[in-house]
């Protein structure tokens, strides 16, 4: 497999901060695997990141399990302060046992484990490594281990490899409840089609990152169809709790990403919508936040339903100025209350400019701090399907539930 380039250079520039943060926002939006890698290079432009293979074990499986853990992962330096050295230290034996501990059923025979938070080959405290000759009894394979702490944030320490460089059957990427992403990389050799290489990433928002790699049998011959551990089972092992024993080996960073603050849950809009309906009218959805569709039923029709609130600002201030000014719609009714706000109905058919057959409602209230409500009906169960005729709330029911004082503060 190909080995990353090595990068020199001085102090990324304004252009070069710009650039990176381009292909990462680019990235994010179309998980491409070498947009990520692209990605990934041009953030670690400015210092130098030595990617390189390591050997010396006895033996061809030796070489086999260490080639690929030491991919893309980057030489520490420097000496670690009292304020950062780690938690509860564990020899080599230790965490090779605890990485057996975490494995299903099967035999397991060390080929080699480094000690955490001591520099090994590559050079780096933060790091540590090992690899197995693991059998479920099926035949044994190779697996190795990589358990370290970056300065990476998930979305560039967990990406998928270049299918450029390296024949790929698939790969996933997964964002964790926690923020953390899981990424299941299916690899095959470039010269021997029957051998597999099987990766899984997991990276924290504080990086930490666990890298497994695993084979479909050892150095010399692939000896069975697919490596010991299938998606989930490795999903699950890389993911695991009983890493943070060896992360508590490692040492802390200075520099490790700062997790972002969880963002506010989205207030459910149902309990204050519910009363606003007419009576007898029945509510659904999955989920109840601003945006999110409902359908209500009412005397025998259905149809969709989404609400939006918006918060007060500048941005809807503009939003009010633009609904009075702009040029209104064939069915459009404006209206200026007393309060300052302004009201909007309008109609639409099959399109913007489309009055015949009318298929959709909306009404919204703009207030002069910028808040605003807009409910919009469909005549139809879902999103696509429209169809003419009676929706299950009229026009006037859409504005009494728009200015409804149960919406402001």
């Amino acid at each position: 497999m190909p080995v990353d380039d090595e990068f020199e250079g001085g102090r990324p520039d304004g252009f070069a901060d710009g650039f990176t943060l381009a292909l990462h926002g680019a990235a994010a939006l179309a998980p491409d695997q070498a947009l990520h890698s692209l990605a990934t290079r041009a953030e670690r432009i400015g210092r130098r990141r030595r990617n390189r293979r390591r050997a010396g074990l006895a033996g061809g499986l030796a070489v086999l399990a260490l080639a690929g853990s030491l991919t893309a992962f980057g030489r520490g330096t420097g000496t670690i302060d009292p304020a950062h050295r780690p938690k509860r230290p564990l020899t080599s034996t230790e965490a090779v046992q605890a990485v057996i501990g975490l494995l299903p059923p099967g035999s397991s025979q060390v080929l080699h484990a480094q000690t955490p938070g001591t520099p090994g080959p590559t050079g780096d405290p933060y790091r540590t490594d090992g690899a197995l000759l693991f059998d479920d009894g099926k035949g044994p394979s190779i697996i190795s281990y990589t358990v370290e702490r970056t300065e990476l944030v998930p979305a560039v320490a967990a990406v998928c490899m270049d299918p450029l460089q390296m024949p790929q059957d698939s790969c996933e990427r997964t964002t964790l409840p926690s923020g953390s992403m899981v990424v299941i990389d299916k690899l095959r050799d470039t010269n021997l089609a029957t051998h597999k290489e099987w990766r899984a990433t997991w990276a924290a928002p504080d990086g930490r990152r666990v890298l497994i790699i695993e084979h479909n049998g050892e150095a010399s011959a692939s000896n069975r169809t697919d490596p010991p551990l299938d998606t989930e089972q490795l999903r699950a092992l890389v993911a695991a709790p009983g890493w943070q024993q060896i992360f508590d080996a490692l040492p802390s960073r200075k520099n490790a990403p700062t997790p972002p603050a969880p963002e506010p849950a989205a207030p459910d809009l149902r309990p204050t919508l519910l009363p606003l309906l007419p009576q007898g009218a029945v509510l659904s959805g999955t989920e109840g936040t601003s945006g999110t569709p409902f359908t209500v039923t009412f005397e025998g029709r259905t149809s969709m339903l989404v609400v939006i609130t918006g918060p007060a600002g500048k941005r809807g201030i503009e939003d009010k100025e633009y609904a009075e000014s702009s040029p209104p719609g064939p069915l459009e009714v404006r209206g200026l209350q007393a309060d300052g706000s302004t009201v909007v109905t309008n109609s639409f058919g099959n399109g913007k400019t489309a009055t015949t057959p009318v298929l959709h409602w909306t009404a919204a209230v703009y207030y002069p701090d910028g808040r605003s409500v807009t409910a919009t009906l469909w005549n139809g169960e879902n999103g696509y399907t429209f169809r003419p005729g009676t929706p299950a709330l009229d026009l006037d029911q859409l504005k009494t539930i728009v200015t409804a004082p149960a919406w402001r503060p």
